[in-house]
């Protein structure tokens, strides 16, 4: 028996729709370029020809870790390693190193990505002797970290300061700011309007990793709220992520 078009409705309402995003696609067409970045990343194009040993940072987010997995892409010699200094603290710093090594070593250019911050001494130690092992090998290395070198030790440090250094800094302005946030909402496959960006940039810090953070966070909630992005909502929200990240501050 056929069942009634009010159980049907009853069912659809149950019904989760799926989130399934896709995975995000690093290449330089979908790279924002700003005034911020641009030096940066000419410098590790000619490093893709040339080589050499560059230290990548920065004083706040500024899209390092991004633009390392499109240079590991878009360059077919390049092995990327991304170092969680959180991960495997009890770990062995020769252990690490052999891991590491094992996994970088079919390429001739090194991309490190190491998580910015406070650097616990076994990574430290570690970081130094892929180094070491670089330069034994020949092979070309870019570290990308953001944190105090002066906190690191002495033969890590001096090695970094040794690399030539190049700065990347956050958008300037709100069009790059934007321009960002439209592209990240893609990577969400979610079509959101012009007007949210701007509203997110009216009531939250302009600064970069807040933005993104925001961005995803009203992605999660529209989904699970099942509630479309209206003007008094995304205020409504914007808010109360403005509180959470203002109490979390003080």
């Amino acid at each position: 028996m056929a069942e009634s078009k009010s159980e049907a409705d009853a069912g659809r309402e149950q019904q989760l729709r799926l989130q399934m995003h896709l995975p995000p696609v690093y290449d330089y067409g979908a790279w924002v370029w700003h005034a911020g970045v641009e030096q940066g990343c000419n410098r590790l194009a000619l490093w893709g020809v040339h080589g050499g040993a560059l230290w990548l940072t920065s004083d706040h987010v500024a899209g390092k870790s991004h633009l390392l997995r499109t240079l590991a892409c878009d360059l077919p010699c390049a092995a990327l390693l991304t170092v969680h200094t959180d991960h495997g603290s009890a770990a062995d710093s020769r252990e690490m190193v052999q891991r590491w090594v094992h996994l970088l070593q079919p390429g001739s250019h090194w991309l490190i990505d190491v998580e910015a911050g406070a650097m616990p001494e076994q990574f430290a130690h570690a970081l130094f002797h892929l180094l070491e092992r670089a330069r034994d090998l020949q092979r070309h290395v870019v570290v990308a970290w953001r944190g105090d070198a002066d906190s690191l030790p002495p033969e890590l440090s001096s090695r970094l300061r040794a690399m030539e250094t190049v700065e990347m800094t956050p958008p300037a302005d709100d069009d790059a700011l934007l321009q960002i946030l439209r592209a990240s909402a893609g990577e969400l496959q979610w079509d959101i309007r012009a007007q949210v960006l701007q509203a997110m940039l009216t009531y939250l810090p302009r600064q970069l990793d807040v933005l993104i953070f925001a961005l995803n966070m009203l992605e999660t909630n529209s989904f699970e709220q099942q509630h479309k992005p209206g003007p008094a909502w995304v205020k409504q929200q914007l808010m109360r992520i403005a509180g959470q990240l203002h109490s979390a501050s003080v």
